[in-house]
């Protein structure tokens, strides 16, 4: 299979300040900023050149959309992203991870994606699908992926989301980027180191006896 290099890329999340999206356990705009900050922070990490873009200024969908578009065709890239939050209806039950694409490379980078993200979280896994009729898709000029993290109103979702919300954004760098992030350093801990110089060990242990009774 040949593998898609993604050196440069712009991200940005659906809708926009004053527009709105979905809203229920969590809000659909509030967390999609939250994560593409994170997930640019990631990439630039391993090495990528990152464009964001927060819509901060139109006041319709329409306009919403176009502003987007135009930012994202605007700037040389190898690949365009949109970060989203499902809805469908109210519920408990876990729904799942989704990237939608419209190009054959789009859907190759969309199944990594969508991989991806279910492995590290336990999300469920919806997979890559295919759609032709969104805007975002349709109007950037390079290969596109639009990711919908999770359901904003299934309850089962947005616990998982909350608890590997890093964990989540590390994936969708790594799996986009096709590098990984350095894995942490152990904390080996503090140890205390008492110097007792020269005294014997009947003073040090007199010095004991006398921690003891301050308990």
């Amino acid at each position: 299979m040949e593998k898609i290099l993604i050196v440069k890329l712009v991200i940005s999340f659906g809708h926009g300040k004053y527009v709105s999206g979905a809203n229920s356990y969590i809000n659909e705009v509030t967390e999609a900023r939250r994560i593409v900050s994170r997930v640019v922070n990631y990439l630039e990490k391993l090495g990528c050149t990152v464009y964001e873009f927060h819509d901060n200024t139109t006041k319709t969908q329409n306009e919403n959309i176009q502003s987007i578009i135009r930012y994202h065709n605007s700037k040389i890239r190898d690949l365009d992203v949109s970060i989203h939050l499902n809805a469908a209806s109210k519920t408990n039950d876990p729904r799942g991870v989704e990237v939608l694409y419209v190009s054959e490379n789009g859907r190759k980078i969309a199944k990594k994606v969508s991989d991806a993200i279910a492995k590290v979280s336990g999300l469920k896994n919806r997979g890559a699908k295919k759609r032709t009729h969104l805007g975002f898709l349709k109007g950037t000029e390079k290969p596109a992926i639009l990711i919908e993290v999770c359901f904003v109103d299934s309850k089962a979702d947005v616990v998982i989301y909350k608890s590997k919300f890093n964990e989540i954004c590390k994936a969708i760098a790594e799996s986009i980027s096709g590098k990984k992030l350095p894995e942490p350093k152990p904390n080996p801990g503090v140890s205390v180191q008492i110097r007792t110089g020269g005294l014997s060990p009947e003073m040090v242990a007199e010095i004991g006896k006398y921690f003891d009774d301050k308990k």
